[in-house]
């Protein structure tokens, strides 16, 4: 059935939109999880979506008129017109439509004032704003107030405009950032340059990421030694280490810096050392910082610079003098932490049993207490001292609160009892690690090994109903937003339905009813990961019914096709992708990796040149097809290359540890660390990223691959 049927159905003017059923699931080879098909690309709501407006208008004008919804035809047309520029044509074809369901309403009073902006008629546009600013709902008066104050600027009626944008501080905080630099400009467009002035410091210091923050800097002179420091912070936020140096050094020589600030700037000046590979200055202005000033957070930055130095057991010295200088400060069980990680990384267990211990007892309630019991039954297997490994195991697995770490606890009882030749013991203990999945990796590793059951039951869907939207939604306060969102994805406009999406999710947020709806809405646009974040909350993921939703095979045919090439379990790129990305295309990290797939840009260029995509360039990596090819045989390339060497037990693990933190590093630890175990091995990857990334990453195979009918053994 075509999606436009799910709109043609409506009895009511009010929405004229229902929902399909649940598709059925997909038989045998294609996953259970499956989402919907796209429309094809012939559908007029589908080119609108894709705003190619000029073949949608080419089908429309040849279309026949919606006997049930009249308005339907004009409305498209009239959409596509504005969009192709012809906003005369558009603003009397818009305001001459009949029978206007209410929910577009005030929308097409927004489109008709836009039109006629666009024909010069600012007087008329004017006074269209201000009358959906009084009586417009949510989302098309935050259109209004942003379109409104762009025409004041034009018209240079900068009071009016700074009016509004000071008025979007308050409806519109997502977008504080822009706002405070257009307040600055119409400050300074009215004579107030000290208002701008102030302004502008304001966006540097409460937004110092913000890509405007760093146009800001670079051309506001600074004065007072506060502004020079909050400069700096703009400039390395932004990854400029030369000039955040170079202003700190300057700051730091001037009379008049308080010693707060100067310890600040101190601090800051050796992250930036560090940052920007000076590691020998950055641990002498620590050193210097923590002897003058007594900056707690110095001493353990200086442990960082250790580590990072592969002076570990250095390392385990300064943390644990921090822990014993500071013991009441926030890092200091993070201190402890790091101090045991590093012993253990030299195979110094008993030291890092000791540092574990030391933990649990002196932070009981921290967040690695339970982590830390656990480690230290882990440091006595790693020695052989199997029997006291064992007690400990067992102790922790009845005496922890976390489920992971009662089912990692269990699973590695099991495996000392193995070790220890109790097989009986062993089975009962790996069972009773098993008896947890699908919630943790090592329930996961249990059932891998033949324990308990690998099948997850299914459940008829928690999320949808067979209701229309109208039907359902009627009785919620704030409902509009929802049936104003189906009717503008009916039109193909996949911006305002996400607005109102958004907003109404903002309204909702313990109304589950509510939420499934707009989970629904999510899903009709295809925005992945805030369908997939809100499933998270509609649906248990202790409830073995509904992993179905939690684990859905968003873009499968494009993963099948991209795994077939690169020979590669296409349910393994699944289980990347929802760990890097959520499934969301868009997607930028802090270190600039781009796309579902999480690809540096650095390293798509040369996959794109190895596959023969030509021309590359960042932008591609945002387009699904591309990011998945690519990381797919980046990946494929990665596991093929460890199974081929001497651990080829770890392949997987090892290849998904490459594809997190760089294949060098990863054949770095496989010549430190002993392989043999794979377990072990894992749980010693030095980089904690890393190491959970492996964990999360297989667990989400071992359900994948459950859900969809594959074999136990990984």
């Amino acid at each position: 059935m075509r999606r436009q049927a799910r709109f043609a159905l409506a009895t009511t003017a009010v929405c004229a939109v229902v929902l399909l059923p649940f598709i059925v699931r997909i038989a045998l080879h294609e996953p259970r999880s499956r989402p919907r098909p796209p429309r094809a690309v012939t559908d007029v709501v589908e080119l609108m979506r894709r705003q190619q407006f000029r073949q949608a208008y080419t089908q429309l004008r040849e279309a026949k008129p919606d006997s049930l919804n009249p308005w339907r035809l004009p409305l498209r047309l009239a959409i596509c017109e504005r969009a192709m520029g012809q906003h005369g044509v558009a603003a009397g074809r818009l305001a001459s439509i009949q029978s206007l369901p209410a929910a577009l309403q005030q929308y097409r009073e927004l489109w008709l004032t836009r039109s006629r902006e666009q024909l010069g008629d600012t007087t008329a546009a004017i006074v269209g704003y201000r009358a959906l600013l009084a009586e417009g709902h949510r989302a098309v008066a935050d259109s209004a107030r942003h379109y409104l104050a762009r025409l004041y600027t034009a018209n240079k009626q900068h009071g009016e405009a700074l009016e509004l944008f000071r008025q979007q501080l308050r409806t519109s905080p997502a977008y504080k950032g822009d706002l405070l630099y257009r307040i600055s400009l119409s400050q300074a467009a009215l004579g107030d340059e000290a208002g701008s002035r102030k302004t502008q410091l304001k966006l540097m210091s409460d937004h110092p990421s913000h890509r405007l923050a760093l146009d800001v800097a670079s051309r506001i002179k600074v004065l007072t030694p506060g502004e020079q420091y909050v400069r700096a912070v703009v400039r390395y936020n932004h990854g400029d280490d030369r000039r955040t140096i170079d202003g700190l050094r300057r700051l730091l020589r001037r009379s008049d810096v308080s010693p707060q600030l100067a310890s600040d700037a101190q601090y800051l000046l050796g992250r930036s050392y560090s940052r920007s590979g000076q590691g020998s200055r950055a641990r002498r202005t620590f050193e210097r910082l923590h002897e003058e000033r007594a900056r707690p957070s110095a001493l353990y930055r200086l442990a960082g610079l250790q580590v990072k130095g592969d002076a570990d057991l250095d390392a385990v010295e300064t943390y644990r003098q921090f822990v014993r200088l500071y013991p009441h400060h926030s890092l200091a069980d993070d201190a402890l932490w790091q101090a045991a990680k590093a012993a253990e990384r030299h195979d110094e267990f008993a030291l890092a049993g000791e540092v574990y211990k030391q933990l649990h007892r002196s932070y009981p309630g921290s967040d690695f207490g339970e982590d830390a019991r656990w480690s230290v039954a882990f440091t006595h297997y790693c020695q052989g001292e199997d029997e006291r490994a064992l007690t400990l195991f067992v102790d922790g697995a009845r005496n922890s609160r976390q489920p992971h770490i009662v089912d990692q606890s269990w699973y590695w009882a099991g495996k000392t009892a193995r070790r220890l030749g109790q097989t009986q013991v062993a089975r009962k203990h790996f069972a009773r690690a098993a008896a947890g999945f699908p919630r943790s990796y090592y329930s996961s590793r249990a059932v891998s090994l033949g324990y308990g059951s690998d099948e997850l039951p299914q459940a008829p869907s928690v999320l949808r109903a067979a209701m229309s939207v109208p039907e359902r939604a009627e009785h919620l306060r704030g409902a509009q937003h929802i049936q104003r969102a189906y009717a503008l994805i009916d039109l193909g406009l996949a911006q305002g339905a996400e607005r109102e999406l958004r907003h109404a999710e903002r309204l909702h947020r313990r109304d589950t009813q509510a939420l499934r709806l707009i989970h629904e809405g999510y899903e009709e646009l295809r925005l992945h990961d805030r369908a997939l974040r809100l499933a998270t909350q509609l649906v248990s993921s202790n409830d073995p019914t509904q992993m179905v939703r939690l684990y859905p095979s968003y873009y499968w045919d494009q993963i099948a096709e991209a795994a077939h090439e690169a020979q590669v379990d296409p349910y393994l790129i699944l289980s990347v992708i929802r760990q890097e990305s959520f499934f969301n295309s868009d997607a930028v990290s802090r270190v600039g990796a781009v796309g579902l797939m999480q690809i540096m840009p650095q390293t798509g260029r040369k996959l794109a040149r190895s596959l023969g995509v030509r021309p590359f360039e960042r932008q591609l990596l945002f387009d699904p097809d591309v990011s998945i090819r690519l990381g797919t045989r980046f990946l494929g390339d990665q596991v093929r290359s460890f199974e081929r060497g001497p651990a080829q037990n770890l392949g997987t693990a090892l290849g998904l540890a490459a594809y997190n933190a760089g294949p060098r590093v990863t054949r770095s630890w496989l010549e430190r660390f002993p392989y043999e175990d794979t377990d072990a091995f894992v749980e010693r990857i030095p980089y904690k990223e890393t190491r959970l990334y492996v964990k999360k990453v297989l667990k989400n195979y071992a359900i994948y691959r459950t859900l969809n009918g594959s074999t136990r053994t990984l």
